[in-house]
């Protein structure tokens, strides 16, 4: 986690939320590389040293904008598998919303596609231990399907991160497929393909929630 100087839990979450949208701004614009602290600062609408309340280096403000896009999706994941006890319900939801997702934040998920090569070690490793629960979940709700006779998948630890994987295809390829299919044509096919290849019998209609 990164290192504050404030301690309220709430006021540090606050306040890193304005830092991760200010800082999104400036680097949609000009990259990690090239935007300065300072820049950061000004988008934030946060003077330099009240930033420095609750970051230590712009690498932090890489992370922490790794870290909200990633639970923004995780979050919404972890609510439909809550709220859906049939898999096939689990399932249709859960990818849904990672594909809508996809769609809604774009162009956050490349960035950080792009710039997760500039982490810490440290950031790095609380990154892709992050992923790695998110598709142990997928890989968990496929295998309980499996179980009860609602999937037919020989290697669900492999589809589940192809699902994972499948998620950043509008920030990978829009721009070949958004000049010519909407939102929902792309989310029903891309659920239907899914269901085709792990529903047992029957396929239900997509998702329309």
């Amino acid at each position: 986690m990164v290192k504050t100087k404030i301690k309220d839990p709430v006021r540090v979450q606050k306040k890193q939320k304005q830092i991760f949208r200010g800082a999104m701004k400036v680097f949609r614009t000009k990259g990690f590389h090239a935007a300065s602290i300072r820049e950061i600062a000004k988008a934030c609408r946060i003077s330099l040293g009240s930033l420095y309340d609750y970051i230590e280096t712009k690498e932090d403000i890489l992370f922490l904008v790794h870290k909200e896009i990633l639970d923004q999706i995780y979050r919404r994941v972890d609510e439909s598998l809550t709220k859906y006890q049939d898999p096939r319900d689990q399932l249709t939801h859960v990818l849904a919303e990672i594909f809508r997702l996809s769609f809604q934040l774009k162009d956050e998920i490349l960035f950080i596609y792009t710039e997760t090569k500039s982490l810490e070690k440290k950031y790095l490793y609380e990154v892709l231990q992050r992923e790695s629960e998110f598709v142990e979940a997928i890989e968990a709700m496929i295998r309980r399907g499996v179980n009860e006779g609602s999937f037919d998948s020989s290697n669900p630890a492999v589809l589940a991160n192809v699902i994972a994987l499948t998620g950043a295809i509008i920030p990978l390829r829009g721009w070949n497929i958004l000049p010519h299919y909407g939102e929902k044509e792309v989310v029903d096919e891309l659920i239907t393909i899914f269901q085709k290849g792990l529903f047992v019998h029957k396929v239900p209609t997509t998702c329309d929630t």
